[in-house]
């Protein structure tokens, strides 16, 4: 259910993008997420074609790009992305040092990456 509030927010920026641009249309939302996020793309998609009705936004197209997770590790420096099975695991360990000092650079993002508009 947090899909409805984060794609109000999509939709209010598109909105104010597209006046500010003086778009008659908003065809596409290109969105970077993070892994970590869990934010469902059908549910972002169905909010989203709800909350746009009787907009300049409606029928637009969610666009979703995954980031991976990332980690770095504290003790050696290395970078590291951490695969889908991390959940399955209770440890996530350097794979150059085996050290379990790390912290996250990648997997939490939350960006708008474009808006298309005519």
């Amino acid at each position: 259910m947090h899909e409805l509030s984060l794609t109000k927010g999509i939709l209010d920026t598109a909105l104010r993008y597209a006046k500010k641009t003086d778009s008659r249309k908003i065809v596409t939302i290109a969105l970077r997420l993070g892994i970590l996020r869990d934010i469902k793309k059908e549910w972002v998609q169905h909010y989203f074609n709800y909350l746009s009705r009787g907009t300049i936004a409606e029928g637009a197209e969610i666009m979703i790009m995954l980031n991976p997770i990332v980690c770095g590790c504290r003790d050696c420096g290395k970078e590291f992305e951490v695969n889908g099975n991390y959940l399955d695991t209770e440890e996530i360990l350097c794979p150059d040092c085996s050290a379990q000092n790390y912290t996250l650079i990648s997997g939490m993002e939350f960006l708008i990456e474009g808006i298309e508009v005519i």
